[in-house]
């Protein structure tokens, strides 16, 4: 039987004037696809790390919501009278309604302006910090929510590790990333047949995972002896395709298109 194809409403849950296409302070809630660059990743030599695929691919897919306003924040510490200090850049009268530290513990809490609602029954989101993108001191929390039937806004939150040490978050920058999921994965997880072996018990498997053991060591060697490039790199996965030569299925992805979004006749896209 054909699995039901995903649906995602994306809900807008506050007035036009708080998104930043609306305001001339430059502030203000932003959204879009999720960008597959890191400048972390740039930096590296030749860029190699984008020659990892797996990380390339979770860098874009899903969307941004981006962080409406600069600010700085300061946890101070565990004690009872412990909090969070926070710096706005402009209007904290407004945005602390918006940012703040409602859950104690070292924890920053945006409360969130859109709503996202899937079908098909059993489907699930995603929420997580922009994937492979990283801030000192700052951890973003993860969370699965059961998008099929909640009506109820989520926040996202952040985690101070360290008490007394400024966070800077900017205007602008990816807050957390939403990634639509079609199936309930923790019941999928419950019901799955899991097993547990040997590598050498399964023929097949085993000799996949040994020509590409001993391809890859080669291709080591030989790079440590001056005989490839530098900069070269194996492309099997890549290319899809596995160290017999054998192809991968015809879903493989180098790349995620993000999907056409219709927009009501009452709202319009963001600019970016």
């Amino acid at each position: 039987m054909d699995q039901p194809q995903l649906e995602v409403g994306i809900y807008q849950l506050v007035d036009d004037s708080m998104l930043k296409k609306n305001r001339a302070d430059g502030t203000g809630w932003d959204w879009r696809w999720a960008d597959w660059q890191r400048d972390w990743m740039d930096a590296t030599p030749s860029r190699y790390a984008y020659r990892c695929l797996p990380l390339t691919i979770v860098n874009q897919t899903g969307w941004w919501i981006m962080n409406p306003v600069g600010f700085s924040a300061i946890w101070r510490g565990q004690d009872p009278a412990g909090g969070i200090e926070f710096l706005f850049d402009s209007e904290p009268e407004l945005w602390k309604n918006w940012i703040n530290n409602q859950f104690g513990a070292g924890i920053i809490t945006w409360n969130t302006p859109f709503l996202f609602r899937t079908k098909p029954q059993g489907s699930r989101l995603l929420v997580c910090g922009p994937a492979n993108h990283f801030k000192t001191n700052a951890h973003p929390l993860t969370a699965l929510i059961e998008s099929d039937w909640m009506t109820m806004s989520f926040t996202m939150n952040y985690k101070l590790m360290i008490p007394n040490i400024p966070v800077r978050f900017d205007v602008g920058e990816p807050l957390f990333q939403a990634i639509p999921l079609a199936n309930n994965t923790c019941a999928d997880l419950e019901t799955a047949t899991v097993t547990y072996q040997k590598l050498e018990e399964d023929p097949e498997v085993n000799r996949s995972y040994r020509e590409w053991n001993e391809g890859r060591l080669q291709f080591h060697q030989k790079k440590a002896k001056g005989e490839i490039k530098a900069d070269d790199w194996q492309k099997d996965y890549f290319q899809g395709r596995d160290a017999t030569g054998r192809e991968a299925p015809p879903d493989h992805m180098t790349k995620v298109r993000p999907p056409r979004i219709r927009f009501s006749p009452m709202t319009k896209p963001p600019q970016s």
